[in-house]
């Protein structure tokens, strides 16, 4: 069975209504670059890439080395959360439904990542990603009767000038690491507050070892403190001079890396390269500096590295050519032997997909494989599954459960989240069987913007689902069962 449809151009989509919702002009001028896209992309990207770039006949990414030394980093891009251990064994998992738990105080339109952290359940929030502001960070605590849901960072800085855009423009992810959470901003305000960089610059939001957030300072709403390092240090926003977007955080090798749209140290922004990017946190933790750029050499165009995961000791980064040329599907950046810091030259293209230029939705790593969930140039929205960084499956779902949105692992079980519902994965490779159904005409899990897509989250022993209809979260209830506390 082929994937479910996605109509992908210039990383747009078609939505439900068939309107074209998720391609915004670039507000910090990604279209004035100055860069003019080759006529045939394939041809003028770089030659070191283009073997490890094949064509769909064989479906085949960069080969994994033959004989691979013991893994350093553990597969995902998370802390362990305990309700998704691979390990646990599989519970009973029967049939139920989605139900609407509330909606958290500035949720606007969209929750796009939820994250377990200290008893609570983080949520990422956007409106419209990279398009209109709607950047907030709230919280669901079920042990809270009277008050569940809570703002914990707000940063639309309401009563400042809108022009250029006043406030963040979405948080699409929220992850634990080391004991902390990392929040990256999609698109900052006016393309940044000039703390480093006057020409544009981003940020990422960390949080202590309690999960708070430092707030904006004074009345005007400037940005919150620098953080500090260590799991007692304060939180705070750390500065990424030179980027247009900020899209994901992780560790690899021992340090961090945000992925981001940016400008190249000696080029000028607004008018000369934009490739995608990763930026390397400094040890304070107070800044993420320009690693390297992709692709190299640079072709033309605007470029972005997009989510990131860790597997089998490589660090695999979605991308997006906002012209929609790219003969590349994702990144895979695997350091040489002997060396733990990325570097510029090991960075791969890798081609998937028939026609290139897939937008990953998500990536998901699970007991020694991995999973990329990506909407394709020709149409589709496809589950893919490897074991070996190599060679990919496509994951067979129920045509009934529509476009897939996200992957996790609940009660022992690999579940799916999709526009029509749910629907768990048989280990043994058989048919996945749907768990619950959206019976409304309008699902409140539709696939209308490539940088959002529904999320799953697991607290404790319940499955949640965040909402793209008012920012709703849900909870999975099995029929029969009493519902969670």
């Amino acid at each position: 069975m082929h994937g479910h449809r996605l109509i992908l151009a210039c990383a747009c989509v078609t939505g439900l209504a068939g309107a074209l919702v998720a391609c915004p002009t670039p507000r910090h001028g990604d279209e004035r670059s100055g860069a003019t896209p080759p006529a045939d992309a394939a041809e003028t990207a770089p030659r070191e890439a283009d073997a490890a770039a094949p064509r769909a006949a064989d479906a085949r990414a960069p080969s994994a080395p033959d004989a691979a030394p013991p893994q350093q980093d553990p597969d995902g891009n998370d802390d362990p959360t305990e309700g998704e251990a691979a390990a646990r064994p599989a519970l009973p998992l029967g049939a139920g439904a989605f139900v609407p738990v509330g909606k958290p105080p500035l949720g606007w339109q969209r929750i796009c990542d939820l994250r377990a952290f200290d008893g609570r359940l983080y949520l990422a929030h956007a409106n419209q990603p990279l398009g209109t502001d709607g950047a907030t960070i709230t919280t669901y605590d079920p042990r809270d009767a009277a008050r569940p849901f809570r703002v914990a960072f707000d940063w639309n800085r309401f009563g400042e000038p809108t022009k250029g855009g006043g406030g963040g423009q979405g948080f699409l992810r929220v992850h634990a690491i080391d004991g902390r959470l990392f929040v990256p901003d999609a698109d900052p305000p006016y393309g940044g507050l000039g703390a480093l960089d006057h020409g544009t610059e981003g940020y990422v939001f960390i949080s202590d070892a309690r999960g708070a957030f430092a707030p904006a300072r004074g009345p005007h709403k400037a940005l919150p403190v620098r953080p500090e390092p260590g799991p007692d240090g304060r939180a705070g926003a750390a500065v990424l001079p030179r980027a247009y977007h900020v899209l994901d955080v992780i560790k690899f090798r021992g340090r961090l890396y945000a992925s981001t749209g940016s400008v190249p140290p000696t080029a000028r922004a607004w008018a000369g390269p934009s490739p995608g990017a990763l930026h390397l946190a400094s040890p304070t933790l107070d800044r993420f500096t320009y690693a390297l750029g992709f692709p190299s050499p640079y072709p033309g165009g605007v470029w972005r590295l997009t989510y990131l995961v860790r597997f089998r000791d490589a660090l695999y980064a979605g991308l997006q050519d906002y012209d929609g040329k790219s003969p590349y599907d994702y990144v895979v950046l695997r350091p040489a032997p002997g060396r733990d810091v990325l570097e510029e030259s090991d960075a791969r293209g890798a081609r998937i997909t028939e026609l290139g230029a897939a937008f990953t939705l998500r990536w998901y790593a699970d007991g020694g494989a991995l999973y990329w969930l990506a909407g394709t140039r020709d149409g589709d929205v496809q589950l893919r599954r490897t074991v070996d960084g190599a060679a990919w499956t496509e994951v067979q779902l129920p045509a009934e459960l529509g476009r897939p949105t996200d992957v996790k692992r609940f009660r022992g079980h690999l579940v799916v989240l999709g526009e029509r519902g749910l629907a768990a994965l048989d280990p043994a490779g058989g048919s996945a069987r749907m768990l619950a159904r959206v019976t409304d005409k309008k699902t409140p899990f539709g696939v209308d913007d490539v940088f959002c897509a529904a999320p799953l989250g697991v607290l404790g022993d319940v499955l949640y689902a965040g909402g793209q209809r008012g920012a709703v979260l849900y909870r999975f209830e099995e029929a029969g069962a009493d519902a969670p506390r």
